[in-house]
């Protein structure tokens, strides 16, 4: 196609979808004239909409990244520049132009965040030099000067397959407008007789919106309830919630004058809360609420506070100590089912907020853990699913691109079962997995709906690292039903394990980076294993042991391959845990730090292969129950009593405590009633140290004694969160704290609570 041709249909495209609303792609990849053709279609746009908006993203501290954009900058009178890494903070934002720089970096995480901030009738301009030379992501994935372009063809391969997008590259011109049809422009549909008041349905957007909105009002009453609001991306979620807030403290405050309602509301980071918070205000506004506000260092709302309530910002981890009677969880599945589990038992009301299908990761994944947990917690649930876009008309050919080459809307295609009597273990070759659509979103269906914290970066890293490799357990015609991506890892120089012990890390090669790190054997490093990035079974097919079957043929694999280990690393969910104890893995470390994205503490678990990894594992096992049982009070505070249950039995560590008779004279004092819980509690301490690091008896205690153990023992958190955890009362307690230390005197001593108290000197060696 020649150029003039090109930019006469770019020019009508754009016209229509200033019409219609919906939005077009142009993809620039030119070695020397990519700077020149991006200022050709952002002038030829501005010169039909010379007021628009325009985003700029960019690595602001790589050299000639800034130049780039102040010549963009000059074409323009309204201009945002936008540093990659700080792109979180813009998710709320709209514009009519954004223009991505791909010279230095190419990475899907980004694509998917930023592609979105564009309104209908807008354009994104991706633009490079080359798609895979000198890219920060993709120099992070080589493995002993090695890495693939699998990904980079296929994501030009969709650019090709789609309508709305134009691309140039290498002076090829290739023009497909969109020609299909588009619904119409979102509007807010009011209700007949609204509870909630009218003023902020006018600032409503959608049917949907007006829908969640009135929603708000189910939160009303004294016993438990739920409120959980679902959506695709660009569905205004987040905004909704902070009207629906405004909303419900206006007519609460009609029935509850005197009472100050306190409500909080979190998300992985601040940054997550800014729409719901500045919607709240603005709800605040049009009802003529006083208020006074606080903000961040960065601008960013974290509290909002009138006459009658108090609405501010905390971190995940901080929320199962606050007291409140409201709590918002915004972008819940990135906060992760762990602490939102904590928080069900803690809480009374509680909103969750989450993307069904983004680059956050999968949503309909953590939907399925949540209805889980509802299930389990005795609460009133109400469901709220928005569908229709905002920012742009239903139909829109960029949205269905992006979901396409991302595959944000993977779900894997249930097999007949008739095919499952007999299964096929299949290594996979990524250079004809990537080239097969059908197999590839099976594949990556099957491991974004069990996992749902992927993200588009993990495709990538999938297809492009040499060191990943992919197997499958198919059906007998060839069906992928469980997937497990391995990482190569291990074998490190002298040089790379002495650098290690310095602190500096290598991501390439997780487990032995902890290791080394932790438990502070230098084998680690030396030794090779195969870290199982993830693995996954589909959902119908969970539970009836195709998972283990899988993993059992890994490590036959391992072993088959001259192994030291077969090991992962994962989030410390209790599931999760309980699959790999279950199958023969010993727990090695636990990070010292919960991950500030997914809210969890990571886990390390091992299965050893040679006779050295086994006196390896066995030694790291025993260095982190040391630690775990030693710094729960402090360093694992916030870990959810039930993981931490399950780490502790899943080093398998086993050591002989002996205790001082005073401490034993102070157990027995707490439970003959003559010493309060505070004047016993080393000695109640001691016991619960020496039952937990006893792994040779033929007893135990139940799951939620343990847990009380851990809770408040361990840990020492106050009563009220003692008794959320364990969903029971003070009084129960208490009781039960009773009983726990009178069997454990009994077993290890034959000590009842009718033996004489008092210890002589003659007694303590």
């Amino acid at each position: 196609m020649e150029k003039e041709q090109f930019f006469q249909l770019l020019k009508e495209s754009i016209e229509d979808s200033r019409e219609r609303y919906y939005r077009n792609l142009v993809y620039i990849e030119d070695p020397e004239k990519y700077l020149d053709l991006v200022k050709e279609v952002l002038s030829l746009y501005l010169s039909i909409n010379p007021e628009a908006q325009v985003a700029y993203a960019f690595h602001p501290w790589v050299k000639g990244a800034k130049d780039r954009m102040k010549e963009m900058r000059s074409l323009c009178k309204n201009f945002v520049d936008i540093d990659y890494s700080a792109s979180e903070r813009y998710l709320g934002a709209t514009f009519d132009v954004v223009i991505l720089d791909l010279v230095d970096n190419f990475e899907p995480n980004y694509i998917g965040r930023l592609v979105d901030l564009v309104r209908g009738g807008g354009i994104i301009i991706l633009y490079t030099n080359s798609l895979t030379e000198g890219k920060l992501f993709r120099n992070s994935l080589i493995k002993n000067g090695k890495v693939r372009d699998v990904y980079e063809k296929r994501f030009k391969r969709k650019l090709e397959e789609h309508e709305g997008i134009f691309t140039i590259v290498n002076s090829v011109y290739n023009a497909k407008p969109f020609k299909g049809k588009i619904g119409d422009k979102p509007r807010p549909l009011i209700p007949p007789n609204p509870i909630m008041p009218e003023v902020l349905h006018n600032l409503c957007l959608s049917p949907d919106q007006n829908k969640v909105l009135e929603s708000f009002i189910n939160l009303r009453g004294s016993n438990r309830r739920v409120l959980v609001i679902t959506a695709s991306r660009g569905r205004g979620k987040s905004a909704v919630t902070g009207l629906g807030l405004a909303g419900y403290l206006y007519r609460i405050a009609e029935r509850e004058r005197g009472k100050k309602l306190k409500i909080v509301i979190t998300a992985p980071s601040i940054t997550s809360t800014s729409q719901a918070m500045e919607f709240l205000k603005k709800g605040l506004e049009v009802l003529g609420i006083k208020h006074r506000e606080k903000r961040s260092n960065l601008g960013f709302l974290n509290s909002i506070e009138g006459e009658f309530f108090r609405v501010f910002f905390e971190a995940p981890e901080a929320i199962l100590e606050t007291e409140g009677d409201i709590l918002v969880v915004d972008e819940a599945a990135a906060v992760g089912i762990g602490i939102i589990d904590s928080a069900l038992k803690i809480w009374r009301k509680v909103v969750l907020v989450t993307t069904v299908h983004g680059y956050e990761g999968s949503g309909k994944a953590f939907l399925r853990y949540l209805n889980r947990v509802l299930k389990q917690r005795k609460s009133t649930v109400y469901w709220q699913e928005m569908r229709r876009p905002l920012r742009y008309s239903e139909g829109d050919p960029i949205e269905k691109w992006l979901y396409d080459t991302l595959l944000l809307d993977a779900e894997p295609k249930e097999p007949e079962k008739e095919k499952l009597t007999i299964l096929q273990f299949e290594t996979l070759n990524q250079e004809e997995l990537f080239a097969d659509d059908e197999k590839l979103r099976q594949v990556y269906g099957i491991l974004v709906t069990a996992h749902y914290r992927n993200n588009p970066n993990d495709l990538m890293i999938m297809g492009d690292g040499v060191h990943h490799r992919l197997v499958s357990l198919n059906t007998s015609d060839g069906i992928p039903i469980g997937v497990v991506q391995i990482a190569e890892e291990g074998g490190l120089t002298e040089e790379m394990i002495e650098s290690a012990l310095k602190g500096v890390t290598f991501d390439g090669d997780l487990i032995p980076d902890r290791l080394i790190k932790h438990a502070r054997l230098k084998e680690f490093g030396r030794m090779k294993g195969w870290r199982i990035v993830r693995i996954a079974v589909m959902q119908e097919l969970q539970g009836k042991g195709f998972g283990s079957e899988v993993l059992k043929m890994v490590i036959e694999s391992g072993q088959s391959h001259g192994l030291d280990w077969i090991g992962s690393a994962f989030m410390g969910d209790v599931k999760v845990i309980n699959f790999w104890i279950k199958n023969g893995f010993r727990i090695v470390h636990v990070s010292p730090k919960r991950n500030e994205k997914l809210g969890d503490f990571p886990v390390v678990v091992i299965y050893p292969l040679t006779e050295v990894a086994e006196k390896a594992v066995e030694i790291a096992s025993y260095i982190l129950k040391d630690k775990l049982l030693n710094t729960i009070h402090d360093v694992y505070f916030g870990m959810d009593p039930e993981v931490a249950r399950l780490v502790i039995y899943g080093t398998r560590a086993h050591k002989d405590v002996e205790i001082n008779r005073i401490y034993i004279d102070k157990a027995v004092a707490f439970i003959q009633g003559v010493s309060p819980y505070e004047s016993s509690a080393d000695g109640i301490h001691m016991l619960t140290l020496k039952y937990f690091w006893d792994v040779r008896r033929d007893w135990s205690l139940t799951p939620e004694e343990e847990m009380l153990l851990i809770a408040k023992v361990l840990q020492g958190r106050p009563w009220r969160f003692t008794s959320a955890s364990l969903r029971s009362n003070r009084t129960h307690v208490n009781e039960m704290l009773y009983e726990i230390v009178a069997q454990l005197l009994y077993k290890y001593y034959g000590i009842t609570a009718d033996v004489k108290t008092g210890v002589e000197l003659k007694d303590i060696s």
